[in-house]
């Protein structure tokens, strides 16, 4: 008893825990994150939509947020945490009176062991110790918006891609035309400069030259992609604005991008209330994305936001053939509208920026705590006509010079359930709606379903949900999620999402082509320092083929087997991989492919990390495609798609020059077994070995 008495009052009278001068590290990395959470689905289908968050996220990660200062929406940005779990942590913090170290997020409830550890690579615990005097005043100091603007945090980066081989495009040809050639280098260069003042002022500049565009000639001042922003969302102000470059998410989605990202099996767990919110539009994606002014005004449980945008698209028009053989412009039709950003061939160029478009919308929002309602819209009007050739698959595809949305949505959260919903109209009165339902049986188990119907002829311009078609539209489907945890350190997942498409796609010219796409996965945390996870998806789904001069239908199902294990230590990690794909067509043939991969990272010092990954691959074509994570520069992609046989290596440096200098350089090699080539037409290689190296340069000041 005395022994107890004796530790007691040594805990109490420890400096630590009067000070709280604790400096956590985060349970997991930057790789384990983004291979857990983001690969739950089909990651190499998400991998478009969802660069723009990763990169986000990266830069939360660089910058983490102070624990015991941050706020509900500070929380809200990250996309596995819930509103629940935002209130639940901030009542312990309340009650405890802050955090003394990222250990007691142990003791707040509904927090898992892994949202735990995803959640420690964006939050920090060093500064639990009561405000001074002289803080207090020198906060007071730091409150007025001049000093916001230029005290904060500067960075800038610089990315330079030097490809160590030669594509046909930028081969000299002897009868030039506008789509046989390469109009600049092989180089692909970008310069980010960014400030932030905690998270209240934040603006930057990007500029960025893919391989192939020119530099300072035919309209480049310099480079192709220029982008900028402004951000104020000022501490205890109510309004919020944005100028320049940003994006928008809505609910999930029929009007705007989705909120939430990452597994299936989660993505119902969130309750996002449906609220629309903008970000500055910080990464290299050259589409989606608004340029303008928006405003928020928060008061009383109302939100009102507000945008106008206007941005110049790539737009390629319809065209007639002379005489003499030679292409003009017939009228400013637009037949496509392109959204890659590439301007390399004359061809891209002439198509570049040549459609504008003025979007303007509003929402009005009311909510509490355990509910809300609201009503957004929008419409947008281009300078000319879109009107995309029709074929079977598109003919209600949006056509015309103007479209609009309108949207009702509604959250209910309770202690153990959720819903949430929208339904939304297009100008023609075409609808759209989904239904979801998340409930929490226990501590340890979730249950989710959505239902979501699409009418074939309904239009959204920048919708993006969980969806299986590649717009809002034409579909009917059903999704099922479980997430069960029977032990602290054991996950179990899965989904099962059944569809049907009305209506002819792409892929299927028949009516109602139907398809089934689930996925079961165990993860699990064997000590401190093993990982083990294992994975299996299936897809099957019903396409078209073309067999004489018959048009038939048939099942493509594809199965994929994914173990891997993870071992970490003091100074780095090991993770070893086991990749395997089956697909079978209904028609009697089959592809199948297998990968093993090995990935590692050491930290050689304080200033010093290594990163390598080791892959080889045998596949019988694209369909049995395998796709894996590998090391990468902060800012870029993460998942590469690998076919045929080969084999894959990488290697990644990173040096902390100085405090506030880094510098990473990375190379990477594949080579091809059965193949004497790589790719085709312009982006020909005639080689089996391809050959990068990527130099990265940032300064923090």
């Amino acid at each position: 008893m005395i022994k107890q008495l004796c530790l007691l009052l040594v805990l109490l009278l420890s400096p630590s825990c009067m000070m709280a001068q604790i400096e956590d590290k985060p349970y997991m990395t930057w790789d384990e994150f983004v291979q857990t959470y983001y690969e739950g689905e089909n990651g190499e289908e998400d991998e478009y939509l969802l660069e723009e968050q990763r990169e986000r996220l990266q830069v939360l990660m660089q910058h983490p947020m102070q624990i015991n200062r941050l706020s509900r929406s500070d929380l809200l940005q990250l996309p596995f945490i819930d509103e629940t779990q935002a209130d639940s942590i901030l009542s312990y913090r309340e009650k405890r009176h802050g955090f003394l170290s990222l250990g007691e997020l142990m003791l707040v409830n509904g927090m898992d062991y892994f949202t735990r550890s995803y959640l420690s690579l964006f939050v920090r615990c060093d500064s639990a110790m009561l405000q001074s005097e002289a803080y207090v005043q020198r906060m007071r100091e730091q409150d007025r918006l001049i000093a916001k603007l230029v005290r904060g945090t500067h960075e800038v980066e610089t990315r330079l891609n030097i490809p160590l081989y030669s594509r046909a495009g930028y081969k000299d040809v002897e009868n030039p035309t506008a789509t046989n050639y390469y109009t600049g280098n092989a180089l692909h260069h970008v310069v980010r400069y960014r400030y932030h003042y905690k998270r209240e002022v934040l603006y930057g500049l990007t500029f960025e030259k893919d391989a192939g565009e020119p530099v300072a000639v035919r309209g480049f001042y310099p480079y192709d992609y220029i982008s900028g922003y402004v951000l104020l969302r000022p501490r205890g102000k109510k309004w919020r604005v944005v100028m320049g470059d940003y994006d928008l998410q809505g609910g999930y989605g029929l009007l705007y991008g989705r909120q939430v990202y990452g597994n299936k099996a989660q993505a119902l767990s969130k309750v996002s209330g449906n609220v629309t919110t903008f970000r500055a539009h910080t990464s290299t994606q050259e589409s989606d994305f608004f340029r303008g002014l928006a405003a928020s005004y928060c008061s009383k449980g109302w939100q009102m936001m507000a945008f106008v945008s206007y941005r110049k698209l790539d737009g390629r028009t319809q065209t007639y053939r002379k005489l003499d053989g030679r292409t003009q412009t017939g009228t400013d039709t637009v037949r496509t509208i392109l959204t890659t950003g590439l301007h390399r061939t004359l061809s891209e160029i002439n198509s570049r920026r040549t459609l504008g478009c003025l979007t303007s919308g509003v929402q009005i929002m009311y909510s509490k705590k355990q509910w809300g309602i609201g009503l957004d819209g929008y419409v947008a009007h281009f300078n000319s006509v879109v009107w995309p050739k029709v074929q079977i698959y598109n003919r209600h595809y949006f056509r015309g010079r103007t479209a609009g949305n309108v949207a009702a949505n509604y959250y209910v959260s309770q202690r153990r359930w959720n819903c949430q919903g929208d339904i939304a109209f297009d100008a023609n009165g075409h609808i759209a709606t989904q239904h979801s339902v998340s409930w929490n049986v226990g501590t340890k188990l979730n249950i989710g379903a959505q239902y979501r119907q699409f009418s074939p002829r309904f239009v959204s311009l920048y919708g993006k949900t969980i969806q299986q078609n590649t717009r809002v539209a034409n579909e009917q489907g059903l999704l099922a999620t479980v997430r069960y945890l029977p032990q602290k350190k054991l996950e179990l997942s899965g989904y099962l999402d059944v569809f049907r498409f009305p209506c002819p796609t792409y892929n299927s010219r028949f009516n109602n082509a139907k398809g089934i796409e689930g996925m079961l996965q165990s993860l699990a945390q064997i000590g401190a320092g093993w990982q083990l996870m294992a994975r299996y998806q299936i897809r099957s789904k019903q396409q078209t083929y073309n067999y004489k001069s018959l048009v038939l239908k048939e099942y493509v199902m594809r199965h994929k087997i994914r173990l891997s294990s993870l071992f970490k230590a003091t100074r780095g990690d090991v993770a070893v991989q086991l990749d395997a794909a089956y697909t079978a067509k209904q028609r009697g043939t089959s592809s199948k492919g297998i990968m093993a991969s090995c990935r590692g990272s050491y930290k050689a010092s304080k200033r010093v990390t290594a990163k390598a990954f080791m892959g080889v691959f045998f596949t019988d074509d694209t369909d049995s495609q395998l796709y894996v994570y590998e090391p990468q520069l902060l800012y870029t992609s993460s998942f590469n798609g690998y076919a045929y046989h080969g084999m894959r290596g990488v290697l990644l440096c990173s040096w902390q020059v100085l405090k506030s200098v880094a510098l990473s350089v990375r190379a990477s090699s594949i080579h091809y077994f059965n193949n004497s080539s790589i790719s085709s037409r312009l982006d020909l290689i005639s080689s089996s070995w391809k050959n990068d190296l990527a130099l990265q340069l940032r300064w923090i000041l």
